[in-house]
Order: C-alpha cells, then structure tokens, then sequence
C-alpha cells in the first residue's frame, strides 16, 4: 500500500497574535483522595505566575430510574444535608492536600460537574483547571467517570491533569505538535507552567515512509525538510533563557509513540491540543488527547481547540496602539529595546515603488535608536555579544512611529512610517 502525507505548512491562523487569559487557576475537585494531587501542582503554578486560586467544588443531583421506561433516568436534588457533608469533605482535604496557609477562594456549586465547571471557567476567563489524575482502572475516574474528557469537549480551558508526583512546576515536558494553530497555541500555554529551566521536548509523530521506492524516499526527505522548519519557527516562539529545546520526529501510531516516548525520557508532563484542522486530524488529535489522558505516565495538559480562536479573538479586541511622540522618540525607543531586548521579530518593509519585502524571520532584537539631526530609525537585530550575526536596517525621514500592544501590556507591533511607506517589526 502507498503511504501519502499532506506537506507541512504554515497556516496565516498559525502566526496570529493571540493573549493567554490572565484569570484565576482553577482547581476542581470531587473531595476524593485522587482529586488531592491538584494542590500542590497549583500551588507552585499560582506562585509562578501570581494568580488567584479558585477551589470550585460540584455536588452532583442523584439519578434515579424510571422503572418500566428503558433507559430512562431523573435527575434529583441531593438530599438534605448533602452541603454540609460536601462542605465538612472539602474542608478535610483542604487541610491536608494544602500544607500553607492560602487565601483562596472556596465554591460550592449543585448540578452536572462538567458543566457546572466549564462555565465556571468561562465566565471567571480561567487560564487554567487544574484537577486530579484518577488511574485504579479504566472505569475508575475522578469525578466519576470521564468528566474530564468532558471538561474538554464542553469548555475551552485548558485542563491539566494532575500526577501526584508532581508538586512543582514540570521541568521535562513533552509536547505533541502537528504544526497545526491549535498545537502551536497548545504549546505557548505549556510554556506558562513549565519550570524556568525546563528541557521540552517538541515531538511530531509523521506517517512512514518506504524509504526503499524512489518516490517516497524523496517525499520522505521533503517532509523532514519542512518539519524541520516548523520547529526552527516553533522554537524561536517559544524560546526562554534556560530553557532547553529537542526536535524530535516519531513515525507510526501517535499515541503508542507519545506515551512510549514520555515513558522513556522519565517525563513529568506531556501536552497536546484536543482538536486539530479538518474532520480527520479533528477525530485523531481527539483520539490522541484522550488516550493521553487515560494512559499517560505521567501530568497531561490539554488545550481545546476553541483555546486558539478564543486567544485570537481576545487578542483582536485587546489591541492598543500608542502613539510614539518624536520629540521623546530616542527615550521611548530605548524603553522598547530595553523592555523588548532577545524577542524574536519578523522585519517587513512596505514600500509604494518596491512593494513589500521581507527582511527576516526569528531575528533576535538587540536595539533600536533614533537619530534626531536627520530623522533616522535604525533597527539592529542579532546576538548582545559581538560574535555572530547582526543586522541593521536604518529608516530614514520618519514621520510617525506607533506600537500595537494587548491589554498585558506586551507589545506585538512597532510601526515605523516614513515617506512612500513604513517598516513593521512583528514581535512574537
């Protein structure tokens, strides 16, 4: 049989400018000693980040049959004293899952888990749920049964499951990439609780090739070809002082290569995107991600794909653009460098004669400057030591210069404007 595979290639969604939610980290929990794990994990990721702390707890109705109907069953309040039972549980495991005094926020809600939880987080705008890892069997889950696949397919809060070996922020993280927006976007949340100095392993599971017919041994290559360059754009996103990054191609079935691999490289954490680009992909990205989460050796964090369009969507309407006054530009400049300094740019010059022409992608910034006498922006991009490659490109006769930025406070686009045209320097 031939073995085909589509090229990898960059989707515009792919390079969106998307804001990461800045609200509480969630722990959900069910009271039982499996939900314990959460605590500590959230702990250490509250401290990193400096986030509220929400414990949400669901107090599910009882269903009961209607007998003589098939398959027919009522949902019913709980019974009277079923609060304070719920109330006196979590308050135990508060004290014992939570070793340091914590100003959190406690809530008790009555209703479907899943759903109670998911809207919950959407309207507290979540950045994350954490929950508890239940694993004595198949059909022994927290939360009774599978709600947290449902968390999943109902909400668009990335949801980490919690080993109870994990108790601080992971430092050897496997993260599963098809190239996709929804990968891509999976991974930029992954870097919000890896540890500083983190080793990450970037894994692509790609079909196989028979490498012994012609044909195939040189699509083989093309595929490498470009998979390598979706890493490079990959790393340069992400890319952390201490953080160390593996490209790391895999063929055959995703999730036995996954879990094979996060099982021999003594993984704490592996991460994946619940959904990926049309039916297909959507099915096995799906199947991925809940055998992740059934089978894994270790935490798993799983990104929705709706994660994607929502981050867009709040990046579009958090947008500011300020305005950079010329009198003050040499001083706001130097601001920008300094507050910018190792971000990785893509350089694009718009011109009315020459049209558009772009200068380079993943360029390390190292500093702008504006000369007053003849109205000169120069733009220098590379290494801070002397060694290596460095590039300067000067504008002369500026007119007005503006930065687009999200409502955190980053900067995501410097526009310099000069006569017949302008320079934009994208900032990931």
């Amino acid at each position: 049989m031939t073995t085909t595979a589509n090229a990898i290639s960059a989707s515009p969604a792919a390079s969106a400018p998307t804001l990461l939610p800045d609200g509480p980290i969630i722990v959900a929990t069910d009271t039982s000693p499996d939900a314990d794990a959460a605590f500590p994990l959230a702990t250490c990721l509250a401290d990193c980040v400096d986030a509220a702390t929400v414990v949400l707890s669901v107090i599910p109705p009882i269903t009961v049959p209607i007998y003589g109907v098939d398959g027919m069953a009522v949902s019913m309040f709980p019974p009277d004293g079923a609060d304070a039972a719920h109330d006196a549980a979590l308050k135990a495991q508060l004290k014992r899952a939570v070793t340091q005094r914590r100003d959190w926020t406690v809530e008790i809600r009555t209703g479907d888990p899943a759903g109670e939880i998911t809207a919950a987080a959407s309207a507290m705008k979540a950045r994350l749920l954490v929950v508890g890892r239940g694993r004595h069997g198949p059909l022994d889950r927290v939360f009774n049964g599978e709600t947290i696949l449902r968390l999943l397919q109902l909400g668009d809060t990335p949801v980490l499951a919690a080993e109870r070996t994990l108790t601080s922020c992971p430092r050897r993280v496997v993260i599963a990439t098809d190239f996709s927006p929804f990968s891509r976007y999976a991974a930029q949340v992954a870097m919000t609780v890896c540890a500083p100095d983190a080793t990450i392993w970037l894994v692509h599971v790609g079909p196989p090739f028979d490498e012994g017919v012609p044909y195939l041994k040189e699509r083989a290559t093309v595929y490498r070809g470009e998979a390598a360059t979706a890493f490079a754009e990959m790393r340069g996103t992400l890319a952390r002082a201490k953080v160390r990054f593996e490209d790391v191609v895999l063929t055959g079935g995703a999730s036995h290569e996954l879990l094979a691999f996060a099982e021999r490289n003594g993984a704490d954490l592996v991460v994946s995107a619940a959904h990926g680009y049309g039916f297909l992909r959507r099915m096995m990205l799906g199947s991925v991600s809940a055998t992740l989460i059934r089978q894994a050796p270790c935490s798993v964090l799983v990104v929705p794909g709706s994660a994607h369009a929502t981050a867009i969507m709040r990046a579009r309407r958090s947008a500011i653009t300020r305005a950079l006054a010329l009198g003050t530009l040499d001083a706001e400049l130097a601001a920008f460098s300094t507050r910018n300094a190792a971000r990785r740019c893509t350089v694009e010059v718009d011109d009315v004669e020459q049209g558009v022409l772009v200068l380079g992608h993943e360029l390390p910034l190292a500093g702008i400057s504006f000369d007053r006498r003849t109205a000169t922006v120069a733009l220098m991009f590379g290494t801070s030591s002397m060694r290596g490659l460095h590039l300067t490109h000067s504008v002369p006769g500026v007119t007005e210069v503006d930065v687009a930025g999200n409502a955190g406070g980053v900067d995501m686009v410097l526009r310099v404007a000069h006569a017949g045209g302008q320079t934009l320097v994208s900032l990931h």
